[in-house]
């Protein structure tokens, strides 16, 4: 274990002295990912769990406001919840940011592995149309139209929506359900078929996975050419984060009900997280360095952040 945070640390010092090397806008704001590297003294440690998954977010230094987002100048402003100084996004429309719709998709993450885990209770439901629709104003309003009457069979449903591109750009549903209040969730195909008119349906079990959050992130941000019938002789099956460049500004990516319960996190010591990730096993890692140059040209760094994935549902 030395040997490999040695060698994480020995390629994020190379990589380091490279982007030092690379010429730079005074005042400018870099982040750079880099090899997993640990944090000595963090000052923060945030720890995010859901069915065992553990997700950890290491801070070097607290971010110096109460406050979530502070003002720096017109252009800057620093993130509390990461300690990350960004600048104001001004582009147009999401595709030009493809880091929001990301980040928007981690909090997706999150929410599935904090809500779902493969019980008998819960479903996953794809809702599509039977003609080509791009209008997201009007499939959000077939959506809670079903959604009112299939309530009247399931009082106690909650549900994750996710409005998914395919690759032609029409857009379809993904429903994550659970009956809150009941073991059991009889609904069945026939009940689709009745409630939602306007093309294709199916409804399947959502079966156990070491990482649900995962697994339906990736589903719903890549493209399965194999889903489209004109794209259906490409020599390329997958393409990877191709629906992201379909979001515009303004439009959920996924939407819930009340019942789905948010998973804001919570900070531990370093001994906590010794605790809670004992006997996981680390699935992902890396850091993260902000710096910024000086009016003297010299960088500076302002922060460090590291991310780990532990899993309990994998056997070390």
């Amino acid at each position: 274990m030395k040997q490999l945070y040695n060698t994480y640390l020995f390629s994020a010092i190379q990589i380091k002295k490279e982007v030092r090397k690379t010429e730079t806008k005074n005042n400018e704001i870099k982040v750079k990912k880099l090899p997993f590297a640990v944090l000595n003294n963090a000052e923060i440690i945030k720890v995010f769990e859901g069915n065992g998954i553990v997700e950890v977010e290491s801070m070097q230094k607290a971010p110096f406001s109460l406050n979530r987002f502070v003002r720096l100048s017109k252009t800057e402003y620093v993130d509390k919840e990461t300690g990350e100084i960004k600048k104001y996004n001004t582009t147009k429309t999401r595709n030009q940011n493809p880091n929001e719709l990301r980040k928007s998709f981690k909090l997706l993450r999150r929410l599935i592995n904090y809500n779902f885990c493969g019980r008998n209770n819960e479903k996953h439901i794809t809702l599509t149309y039977g003609e080509l629709i791009q209008d997201y104003k009007q499939v959000n309003k077939d959506f809670r139209q079903w959604w009112r009457v299939i309530k009247r069979y399931f009082p106690n449903l909650e549900y994750i929506c996710v409005m998914e591109y395919q690759a032609r750009g029409s857009i379809h549903l993904h429903i994550l359900v659970k009956d809150i209040s009941n073991e059991d969730l009889p609904l069945e195909q026939t009940l689709l078929d009745k409630t939602w008119t306007k093309g294709f349906s199916e409804v399947t079990e959502i079966k156990s996975n070491s990482n649900l959050g995962a697994y339906f992130s990736a589903r719903f941000t890549d493209i399965d050419l194999n889903e489209d019938i004109q794209n259906e002789n490409t020599s390329k099956l997958i393409l990877k984060g191709a629906r992201l460049k379909f979001y515009k500004t303004g439009q959920k990516i996924f939407t819930t009900s009340r019942g789905i319960v948010r998973n804001k996190g919570h900070t531990v010591t370093q001994e906590e997280l010794e605790e809670i990730t004992k006997g996981a096993k680390m699935v992902y890692a890396d850091s993260k360095v902000i710096s910024k140059i000086n009016d003297k040209g010299k960088e500076i760094v302002v922060n460090t952040i590291t991310y780990q994935q532990f899993n309990k549902n994998v056997k070390e």
